[in-house]
């Protein structure tokens, strides 16, 4: 039996100065994706049967912030029953800062746009969507100088300074190569340009995440390995797959996060199996100089044997420790539905897989 029961969800809308309401006690759905690159992730929420005078703000964009805490067990410190769904000052604490056990920070970001309707006569609902790190993707601008003899680490630095206007703070960072720049170096441009040179200096990738920004390198982990068996929420059997790693299903566990590890029970893991145009590659059925037909799936040798071709894809390698990086998280819930859960997919730590074009489109979304 799962440990986990009793859900726990917040709903937090705030302005630029921290005043806002928190949202628990309606039929609220939500759909995130967060995927590891530095396009803004998105969530989708939507509000169900709000008072006109709370849907009215809203609409009228009184609130540019959303940020989401769920999970199980406990309740948000110092947060008064009598105190939900009003405006007024929200401290970090009471918007999942600090995580209880099974619940937390799953989402901050930027509200883009709000947009109302019905689904029946008696159900309204308010739509919602939020991109983490939007404005200042979007608006973050650097006119700057470094005098000679600088570093990566000072660009670094210089950076996150023009970020401080928006709120954004430096997170993980890689090891910055110890080059020393001869001549100096003039910055005018958006920021986000600027990230993506540093970070590819440093063979890194960065994100907008929570506040902040994290350049980690392949091998960078976010948190050590979190056990997912049946008792801490996983749901049915990880997939292998072809070219794009594992699948893993769990409860929303806010303590899972991109680009830290889990770890699984290697037989749990259910193997993909090759169809038979993946097994079957290479010759198929040509003729060759002779004018002879080759046998279906199979190619010559460097002595001109026949052997079976190899086929064209390979399933995703597996963690002989059981131990997997995530790449990628949706999270699916409905307060008052079936649906709370996060999808996960994986690869195993130390992979060198060249990942499927469909696991780059996702990651790219």
């Amino acid at each position: 039996m799962s440990q986990n029961w009793m859900r726990h969800f917040e709903l937090v809308l705030s302005d630029n100065d921290g005043k806002g309401i928190i949202l628990s006690d309606f039929k609220i759905t939500f759909d995130i994706q967060w995927n590891d690159n530095k396009w803004p992730s998105n969530a989708n929420v939507r509000i169900y049967n709000l008072s006109p005078s709370t849907q009215n703000l809203i609409l009228a964009r009184e609130y540019s912030k959303m940020k989401i805490i769920a999970g199980y067990d406990g309740i948000a410190p110092n947060v008064p029953a009598s105190d939900v769904g009003k405006v007024r000052e929200i401290s970090d604490q009471e918007v999942g800062q600090i995580n209880g056990m099974n619940f937390g920070l799953i989402y901050s970001g930027d509200i883009r746009f709000t947009v109302s309707g019905k689904d029946n006569g008696t159900d309204s609902w308010v739509f919602i969507q939020a991109c983490d790190g939007l404005e200042v993707f979007q608006k973050a601008f650097i006119s700057a100088t470094l005098a000679k003899g600088y570093t990566l680490k000072d660009v670094y630095h210089l950076l996150m300074r023009s970020l401080e206007p928006y709120g954004i703070v430096g997170g993980s960072v890689p090891d910055f190569p110890a080059t020393v720049f001869p001549r100096g170096k003039s910055f005018y441009g958006p920021v986000h340009e600027y990230l993506d040179n540093l970070a590819e200096q440093c063979s890194a990738r960065w994100q907008f995440a929570y506040g902040r920004v994290d350049m980690r390198t392949k091998d960078m982990i976010a948190h050590e390995a979190f056990v997912l068996n049946s008792h801490t929420g996983l749901i049915g059997m990880p997939q292998q797959t072809i070219g794009a790693g594992v699948n893993v299903k769990c409860l929303i566990n806010p303590n899972i996060k991109l680009n830290g590890l889990i770890q699984l029970d290697q037989a749990s893991v259910y193997r993909t199996a090759l169809q038979n145009q993946d097994i079957y590659s290479g010759v198929f059925n040509e003729k060759e100089i002779n004018g002879n037909l080759a046998p279906i799936g199979k190619v010559r040798d460097a002595e001109g044997n026949w052997v079976d071709a190899p086929p064209m894809a390979q399933p995703a390698s597996v963690a002989t420790d059981g131990v997997y990086i995530v790449r990628y998280i949706t999270y699916k819930g409905d307060t008052r539905g079936k649906d709370w859960y996060m999808e996960m997919a994986c690869e195993a730590r130390g992979a060198t897989d060249l990942p499927s074009s469909s696991f780059l489109q996702r990651q790219d979304s």
